[in-house]
């Protein structure tokens, strides 16, 4: 007999401290968050900057300013795609955006077609990144620079740079016989004059600048500019179908959903705060640890350990770690001991800076399951404080499957055994009448480890699947802290290895 229970749906809170279960109809209702100290909600406008060509900067800035007025949705579901009440200073949001202009932002046609001329596709895309990012960095100089920049992708880069036919492969990293060759030297231990600081001449030429992934290497270069700024991609077809308002697709790209998205996200991005948890404990600080693989280095095995640190009041950064190697049997990346208690340093530090107060109680959780190595690591550093150790795993238990229409609700959980648990995160939603996937929802199969019950770590992850400012949707499948590994992971691996990066969530949106 499995012991089952549900576990009811976290609240978010709003401006005034109210509090509301969808991030939409809270904004909507009562404006986003602001600390009882402000009299309202920060900032009040957000200077956009536009980077494209003449064509693409003319329908980005269609774009931003059609987020000022409301747009009524069009789906039957009015719970599930609400309509858009529009960022604007007599809106609850009490927020509006503007665009800056300036030629600097500007892609000249021949600049274009330098990019377009470009045979290997790797370069290409870097010759597209460069090039964008040249324009960023101008932009960036001016007197009053943008809170964040909108890059308004012409669509014949978007088609030759891309994900499509014109970058097919682009993603599979290719390395010479020679690249290979010192990278195994380095791995038996071999050091070289450059190790040491020597510099070597009338060596190989460096290699070529190469990019596999335009957005993440936008984001990656951007992030290391002097005056940093996050940016937003925008491909021409979805902007089309906004101003057209037809959207495409089962509602998810509505005009009024996609308004409330790309409002929301620029929102976040120009340090502005949608929304909080009601309910997650002061004093805790949560970590998702995972493993991203490093694009630049012929060897594959090696994969970069990586932490996303959310406070109790969501604020998020990354942390990027050592490398470390996948284990051959279980095809599993591990931290040693040692590199387990340098990187939970590093998170303690970090939370200690943003947060102004040191953590009492830490929550790791880990997209793969612990090692005796990691255990003893993380333990050892996190010393007298509280803790809960949660992996997450990606086989699949079993599944519920109830009579009826919908399937089981989102916030059950089952218990396996004392350390093993079933959460269900997707599933019904009575709050927007639907279920709002496609599949018989699956849940997460959580092992835990620590001091709290179970109902409270379920309950957190619950919380944690509400706080993906990226979208407006009601929740995620996967709390914050793991959701966006792959994501940050992708733009990491763009970077060269020791590349210094910025730490703040909103950057890798």
């Amino acid at each position: 007999m499995l012991d089952a229970e549900y576990l009811d749906e976290p609240d978010l809170v709003f401006g005034n401290q109210r509090e509301e279960k969808d991030p939409r109809l809270g904004m909507s209702q009562f404006g986003p968050y602001f600390s009882p100290g402000e009299k309202a909600p920060t900032p009040g406008r957000i200077r956009v900057g536009i980077i494209g060509s003449g064509e693409t900067t003319s329908w980005g800035e269609k774009v931003i300013l059609r987020l000022g007025p409301p747009i009524e949705s069009s789906h039957t579901n009015k719970w599930l795609y609400p309509d858009f009440d529009g960022f604007s200073l007599t809106s609850r949001v009490q927020c509006e955006f503007s665009v800056m202009e300036s030629q600097d932002g500007l892609i000249l046609p021949q600049e274009d077609r330098d990019v377009l001329s470009v045979a290997d596709s790797n370069l290409r895309i870097a010759a597209a990144t460069n090039l964008i990012v040249s324009k960023v960095e101008k932009f960036l100089a001016e007197d009053s620079p943008p809170e964040v920049l909108l890059i308004a992708l012409p669509p014949d880069i978007e088609e030759f740079c891309g994900i499509g036919d014109r970058t097919r492969g682009a993603k599979r990293p290719s390395f010479t016989a020679q690249e290979k060759l010192l990278a195994d030297l380095r791995e038996s231990g071999q050091r070289f004059l450059d190790d040491w600081g020597l510099e070597v001449t009338g060596g190989p030429e460096p290699p070529p600048d190469k990019d596999y992934d335009l957005r993440n290497a936008i984001k990656g270069k951007v992030m290391r500019l002097r005056q940093a700024v996050p940016v937003q991609l925008l491909r021409a077809e979805p902007a089309h179908k906004f101003l057209e308002g037809t959207g495409v697709g089962d509602g998810s790209l509505l005009p009024a959903h996609f308004a409330w998205n790309l409002a929301t996200g620029l929102y976040y991005k120009a340090k502005g705060r949608p929304w909080r948890l009601a309910k997650l404990p002061p004093g805790t600080c949560y970590v998702g640890v995972s493993f991203f693989r490093d694009l630049r280095s012929p060897d594959q095995r090696l994969q970069t350990s990586m932490a996303q640190v959310f406070t109790h009041s969501g604020d998020g950064f990354v942390l990027r770690g050592s490398e470390v190697m996948v284990d051959e049997g279980s095809r599993e990346a591990h931290l040693s001991e040692r590199q387990a208690r340098e990187l939970l340093s590093g998170v303690i530090r970090k939370y200690r800076d943003k947060a102004g107060t040191d953590a009492r109680r830490v929550v790791i959780h880990k997209s793969s399951g612990f090692s005796h190595e990691e255990v003893t690591g993380f333990v050892s550093e996190i010393g007298n404080r509280s803790y809960d150790l949660v992996s997450f795993h990606s086989d699949d238990p079993g599944r519920l499957l109830r009579f009826g229409e919908f399937p089981v609700l989102r916030g059950t959980l089952l218990s396996l055994s004392p350390r093993d648990h079933l959460l269900y995160t997707s599933g019904y939603i009575p709050r927007i009448r639907t279920y709002p996937g496609v599949r018989v929802p699956e849940p997460l199969h959580l092992r835990h480890e620590g001091a709290s019950p179970i109902k409270s770590i379920a309950a957190e992850i619950l919380g944690l699947t509400k706080l993906n400012w990226n979208t407006t949707s009601f929740a995620t499948r996967q709390p914050i802290t793991l959701e966006f590994a792959r994501q940050v992971g992708r733009v990491l691996s763009e970077l060269e290895p020791g590349a210094e990066v910025q730490d703040h969530y909103r950057f890798y949106m």
